[in-house]
């Protein structure tokens, strides 16, 4: 009991800092901005002549990081009860309505320690997914995501009717929802909490009510226009109350191994996107799913082999080729039904940017066998 006390009190600190990650994001992102000033005001005066509109895009800026600002205080209104619905984190109030949201605290008061830099980045980045999820500007991402997989599942499973689908590796719920609002059954899996604030916001705080968020704003490098960067996003694109009555649909909150180890002939599909290369070892992924497969059913995935634990000290990580993943797949037991290549694929791409990474990813369909 009292290991199990201290890892729950383990589970709440960094629950915790989290949520303080997100609201440090106004200060660090206006820190940073002071910084850009400064370094303007620098340059000799017949430079700062040259960019005479520099001071009035800044405006611009610390405005769209204002909005972002808001957006995150819609995000952690009730942020405890993701964590403990009858216990409430603690939080500091005060009058200043132009710094702080409900229950917040003062910024001057709000500091970084404790923090790293990958706290405040995937703050950042979990601003950038919504974009990827849950934006119109989003749709051509999620069609080369997200689609081939839906169509995979959709021609074997043509009445979703008691079908059962996990989609692990979840992040903010868009592929997961994809499945639950054409009637199956669907239970996503986040291990990441940024994720799992932004996942359950969307979900299940948003009743049909768009925000405009901003992105790019606090991106300084390989902007084409100003415009580029200052332009606004609206999220969700669509109305997520939109769930048949006859599907189940919830997120599942844990590390993947840990959460479905007991697991087994429980789903129809798993439905991968960008996760089979996020284990410590891709062959205990493998194993794990086929076990928690009913016979009969269906591995869909489809992704690139980056290895999300590659290069990390004190991680252990199993990085193999893609001819040996698929080795080890048919050795698990599983019989291939579909491989194919899907070139060209962007991962939280801001398309009008200057810089592009695209992913030459492989899609595959691989199949328990009912015997």
């Amino acid at each position: 009991m009292a290991a199990k006390s201290a890892l729950e009190d383990e589970e709440k600190k960094y629950f915790e800092k989290c949520v303080h990650s997100f609201r440090f994001y106004r200060k660090h992102a206006l820190e940073n901005l002071r910084k850009n000033i400064k370094d303007y005001h620098a340059l000799p005066s017949q430079h700062q002549d040259m960019l005479k509109h520099f001071m009035a895009r800044q405006t611009e800026v610390k405005h769209c990081i204002e909005i972002n600002y808001m957006f995150i205080l819609h995000m952690l209104d009730d942020v405890q009860d993701i964590f403990n619905p009858h216990e409430e984190m603690s939080n500091s109030s005060s009058s200043d309505s132009s710094d702080l949201g409900e229950n917040m605290e003062p910024q001057d008061k709000i500091s970084g320690e404790g923090l790293s830099q990958g706290d405040l980045d995937r703050v950042y980045t979990t601003i950038r997914q919504f974009v990827r999820d849950w934006s119109s500007e989003g749709k051509g991402e999620r069609d080369k995501c997200y689609s081939p997989i839906i169509h995979a599942v959709c021609s074997r499973y043509a009445d979703p009717t008691g079908i059962n689908v996990l989609v692990p590796g979840a992040g903010l719920g868009r592929l997961a929802f994809e499945f639950a609002s054409r009637g199956y059954n669907c239970e996503g899996n986040e291990f990441s909490i940024f994720m799992l604030i932004g996942s359950n916001f969307v979900l299940n705080k948003t009743d049909s009510v768009s925000f405009n968020i901003f992105p790019w704003s606090t991106c300084t490098t390989n902007n084409v226009t100003h415009a580029d960067r200052i332009r606004s996003v609206t999220v969700p694109d669509i109305d997520t109350t939109q769930i048949p009555e006859s599907a189940q649909f919830g997120m599942c909150a844990g590390d993947f191994t840990e959460v479905y180890a007991k697991d087994s002939n429980r789903f129809d599909v798993v439905a991968a996107s960008f996760f089979l290369d996020t284990a410590h070892n891709i062959i205990e992924y493998i194993e794990l799913i086929f076990n928690m497969l009913k016979p009969g059913g269906h591995l869909i995935s489809l992704g690139p082999l980056l290895y999300h634990y590659a290069g990390m000290p004190n991680q252990p990580s199993l990085e193999i080729p893609w001819e040996d993943v698929m080795s080890v797949i048919e050795q698990v037991g599983f019989v291939i039904e579909e491989i194919k290549d899907v070139p060209d694929v962007p991962y939280i791409e801001n398309h009008l940017s200057m810089v592009s990474v695209l992913y030459k990813c492989k899609f595959f369909v691989a199949r328990k066998p009912k015997t």
